[in-house]
């Protein structure tokens, strides 16, 4: 096959997906728990966030978080047990991203855990990921204290019960558009959502004022929506992996649709490739801590995987809808500008329905290309919160993709359709 021939396949696999991420339109449609609703998840299976690794190689903290997650779930009465059972194999461990599930900070996915449902209405491709518990939980931050089992335990009787009931009820509420609007309003989807949150509120709210809940459920849920900081992370992460797993498996396509870390080593997927994996080293973050007693000593490096966001073009990529994140590092205006229009060097096209004030109205670049990053060295720019060692966040700032994850996706993918010298 000629090049020219497997270059005019690439860009027609390529648009295509383009297509899909550009017309798709991810609508939240429920909150079930965990076990119910994910592809290949059990009672007995705890997720995390980041690309499959061996529980020797784990950080520390992912450990901590997934021995919590079965405690929580009442699998063993200790730690020890915990421990136990993992390495005889009763508990089954997984990456997130595998189950088509988007894990923040630890990732911690639990069967009885409460996840967010997206469904991409042209494609019926689903994407999750789990209620947003607030700056103190399991999920993100691997932490179980009482307050957090109170919180998840309301979450899983009163919370999501109630918005299950109303978003069935209604039919669902489309995402794309509160997107749109909160880009406009300095939100990017990634770091911060404070317009976004409260517009998905206004749409909620009412769905439940004429439901037939009881009072005092109302109150509960309305209370959380407007109280939890960040309520909108876990529907930016959901609904982008909805549109990413509906491009997954396009013959010849070299977008990425996942990137993740779990601490210790950052992976991307290839459409073209799959569920394959393509691993460097996580990268460290930098930034701003919360507080002068904290440094990149007692940081993570990356841990997470709310860059699904930046993989839609949102987060890192959107820096120019939302200068007060780039400030968050000591950036102005212009950087956050620069910061955009320089990832649209390694992207395929412009998402025209996410026009933003501060690119004279035009659309945030879309689908990142594995051939740019190595043809112009340009790597990928994520928006992320610093994790403490210890658990909980400590800072905010940004980190790079791992060329290395490319260069290896586009050996797989050489390598896959026979283009390697002999």
């Amino acid at each position: 096959m000629s090049d020219e021939t497997i270059k005019e396949l690439i860009e027609q696999a390529n648009q295509k997906a383009l297509n899909i991420l550009l017309s798709g339109d991810p609508v939240w449609i429920g909150v079930s728990p965990a076990a119910e609703v994910l592809p290949g998840m059990d009672k007995t299976t705890i997720l995390h966030a980041g690309p499959p690794i061996e529980w020797e190689r784990m950080s520390v903290l992912q450990r901590k978080g997934i021995v919590r997650g079965i405690l929580y779930e009442k699998l063993a009465d200790s730690e020890e047990e915990a421990k136990e059972l993992i390495h005889n194999g009763t508990i089954k461990i997984g990456a997130a991203n595998d189950h088509s599930v988007a894990g923040a900070g630890v990732g911690i996915v639990t069967p009885s855990m409460m996840v967010n449902i997206c469904e991409e209405q042209q494609s019926g491709v689903r994407g999750y990921c789990t209620v947003w518990e607030g700056r103190l939980g399991l999920g993100t931050w691997g932490v179980l204290t009482d307050e957090v089992r109170q919180n998840l335990n309301l979450i899983n009787s009163t919370i999501a019960p109630a918005l299950n009931q109303v978003l069935g009820e209604c039919g669902g509420i489309a995402i794309k558009s509160i997107i749109a609007k909160g880009l406009q309003m300095g939100d990017e989807t990634h770091t911060r959502q404070v317009a976004e949150g409260l517009l998905l509120a206004v749409e909620v709210i009412p769905h439940l004022i004429k439901s037939d809940l009881p009072q005092n459920v109302l109150m509960i849920t309305t209370d959380y929506l407007l109280k939890t900081d960040r309520w909108f992370h876990s529907m930016g992460m959901a609904s982008s992996m909805s549109l990413l797993k509906a491009i997954g498996n396009i013959e010849y396509c070299t977008l990425i649709t996942s990137m993740a870390g779990n601490g210790v080593d950052f992976g991307i997927k290839v459409s073209s490739l799959g569920d394959r994996w393509f691993k460097g080293s996580s990268p460290n973050i930098t930034g701003r801590y919360l507080s002068t007693k904290w440094g990149p000593e007692d940081a993570i490096p990356w841990l997470g995987e709310s860059c699904v966001t930046e993989t839609v073009g949102l987060g890192g990529f959107a820096a120019a809808a939302a200068p007060l994140v780039v400030n968050l590092r000591g950036g102005t205006l212009k950087d956050a500008i620069r910061q955009t229009e320089e990832m649209r060097a390694i992207c395929v096209g412009s998402n025209q329905n996410y026009l933003i004030p501060t690119l004279d109205l035009n659309g945030l670049p879309i689908g990142i290309d594995i051939r740019k990053i190595l043809e112009t060295g340009i790597t990928p720019t994520l928006h992320g919160g610093i994790i403490s060692k210890d658990g909980g966040q400590i800072g905010a700032g940004t980190a790079r993709l791992p060329i290395d994850c490319a260069k290896e996706a586009f050996y797989g993918f050489a390598e896959k359709y026979n283009l390697l010298e002999s």
